[in-house]
């Protein structure tokens, strides 16, 4: 009889367990249903306002940026399904600023009664997004002004010259074909300028984006960044280490090729090189002549085309994004290039300045690689959980990038006689073992600086630039009080803690192209073009997921085997190119 009523008593616990469950999962089910639409709408809007303050670089457009996210979150109970494309643009959050709202979703996180996978998904995306307006709303204002303010001075920055202006598409030219070591310096220093007047804004952003965080119990904004990545402060450091070892001799004898060449383009001893001298990450370390050759395979077809006719090929189709963007060259445009995802497959457009030079052709395949991704993702995942992490999406977007710089790739994309192919084959390597190593040091060292600028914004920042450059590029900046030099570039003007998800992209890229070539090419005669196989595997095993499920389980199942860096770092220090069949 004892044994009965106990068995009775755990029966009725375990019911209310169950019924408590059942009505936690009930309740959050019919949240998101009732939200899930005014989020939608939100983004849509927000996000043709990016478009067109991205366009037109004009301050009233960028201002809408904050005007969206404030007037959002003061008429957050409108739920109209009406969406007007004309009066908005993007900030890629979603946020509630409604108090009631958010206890609820913090007491339902911290219930432990979410059980469903694609429910707790869901509730994460939700948590994270309403955390940014809990703070006060004056408090809150000010700090999204400030951010986009930020973003914006970089991105329209005008470099002055000899009495004349230039933007950044036209200093990013001179940069690559001046001889004169002197125009360089006086980029440098013009940009130090803008540094100094931005580092105490930037410096005071970080300490305001910390005292959020710690406001949710966080150590800094860093921390929780990553976590709203599904990633953690040390294991990301763990991989950026093991990068950063498993390349450093490699580098070396790289960087003694880099100095040796600039040496003699500046008629300078190797050890007078200045940090003004190197290339920034868009540029090539390639020599002149073989920088002509490459331009010249594309300088009678349009890159923007052969992407088109590249991703259709293989099943990937891109064209109805393409007729939507902006990729046109034009004088004093922005040297932004982005994809920016309005509604996916139902609008996805593309910002760039693509010329027909090899350079095109690397930007055209990444926007491509976005493009045919966000295009692809099911209709049948969750709209909150349709975003991809980021590091996947430029992982994919990188692996199309690479491709441009692939001689198995380019044989098939453009025709070169004999002589040409045996120095495509060597151009190749150089750009995989010189400027994609060196780029990749480069973002070693920010993704560091980001780190610690996060953990300390008082400590001396131009120290630890300076430390950061001569370990991880073999760069000596000068030592200068105050010189700013960290905040003149577009990472400084957003900390976003994303540019160790850029390594982590390039990590991942080169393991889904061993992936690629060895699933799919390996049965297909190594042949890219035309094979629609490739476009079947990516949408079977990667792109329909969006962010269904953790990004390193998405890694594994499109690659077969867990995040490593072995691949990426075979392709900078491999003895030669992969010439396929």
């Amino acid at each position: 009889m004892r044994k009965l009523f106990l068995f009775i008593v755990l029966s009725v616990s375990l019911m209310a367990c169950l019924n408590e469950k059942q009505q936690a999962e009930k309740i959050l089910r019919h949240y998101i249903s009732q939200k899930e639409g005014l989020i939608r709408n939100y983004s849509m809007e927000s996000s043709v306002a990016l478009w067109n303050a991205t366009v037109s670089g004009d301050e009233n457009d960028y201002q809408k940026l904050v005007d969206i996210e404030l007037a959002f979150n003061k008429s957050n109970q409108n739920a109209s399904n009406l969406f007007a494309p004309d009066k908005f643009s993007s900030i890629n959050q979603n946020i509630f600023t409604n108090q009631q709202d958010f206890e609820l979703l913090k007491k339902l996180k911290f219930s432990g009664l979410i059980t469903d996978t694609l429910l707790s998904r869901q509730l994460n995306v939700l948590y994270q997004a309403f955390m940014g307006p809990q703070i006060e709303t004056e408090r809150y204002q000010k700090l999204m002004n400030a951010e986009v303010k930020l973003w914006q001075a970089f991105s329209v920055i005008k470099i002055t010259l000899q009495g004349k202006k230039y933007g950044l598409n036209q200093i990013d030219s001179i940069r690559k074909n001046t001889k004169d070591a002197t125009v360089l310096k006086d980029i440098f220093l013009e940009y130090q300028k803008q540094g100094r007047l931005l580092a105490p804004q930037i410096v005071r952003m970080v300490k305001e984006r910390n005292e959020f965080a710690a406001s949710f119990g966080y150590t800094d904004f860093y921390q929780l960044s990553l976590e709203a990545k599904d990633q953690t402060p040390e294991q990301i450091k763990m991989v950026l280490d093991e990068v950063e070892e498993k390349t450093n001799a490699y580098f070396l004898e790289a960087k003694r090729v880099i100095d040796k060449m600039l040496a003699k383009r500046f008629h300078l001893p190797a050890g007078d090189l200045e940090p003004w001298l190197y290339n920034d990450e868009r540029n090539s370390y390639l020599p002149e002549r073989f920088t002509w050759k490459m331009d010249s395979l594309f300088s009678d077809s349009s890159p923007v085309q052969k992407a088109e006719v590249f991703f259709e090929s293989i099943g990937l189709p891109i064209r109805d994004v393409v007729e939507n963007s902006d990729l046109e060259y034009r004088t004093g445009k922005s040297s932004v290039t982005a994809m920016i995802n309005v509604d996916f497959k139902n609008d996805i457009r593309l910002i760039s300045s693509i010329q027909n030079t090899h350079d095109g052709m690397v930007r055209m395949m990444h926007l491509g690689g976005h493009a045919s991704h966000y295009n692809s993702i099911s209709d049948r995942i969750p709209y909150l959980l349709k975003t991809p992490n980021y590091a996947l999406g430029e992982g994919i977007a990188k692996y199309f990038e690479t491709l441009a710089s692939d001689y198995g790739w380019l044989k098939n994309m453009v025709v070169v006689n004999t002589v040409m192919q045996k120095q495509l084959i060597l151009v190749c390597q150089h750009l995989h073992q010189v400027d994609r190593l060196f780029r990749c040091r480069k973002q070693l060292a920010f993704a560091n600086f980001e780190r610690e600028i996060y953990q300390n914004p008082d400590q001396d920042l131009d120290d630890l630039w300076r430390r950061l450059n001569a370990k991880y590029l073999g760069v000596n900046y000068p030592v200068e009080k105050d010189a700013g030099f960290w905040a003149a570039n577009k990472y400084a003007t957003s900390l976003s803690c994303t540019i160790h998800s850029i390594v982590l992209a390039d990590v991942f890229a080169a393991q889904l192209q061993h992936a690629i070539e060895d699933k799919v090419l390996a049965k297909t005669n190594g042949v890219y073009t035309g094979n629609k196989a490739i476009g079947m595997y990516l949408v079977t095993n990667l792109y329909r997921y969006g962010n269904l499920m953790p990004w390193e389980q998405l890694i594994e199942k499109a690659t077969g085997e867990p995040l490593t860096t072995k691949y990426f770092v075979d392709q900078l220090i491999e003895d030669g190119t992969n010439v396929g069949n």
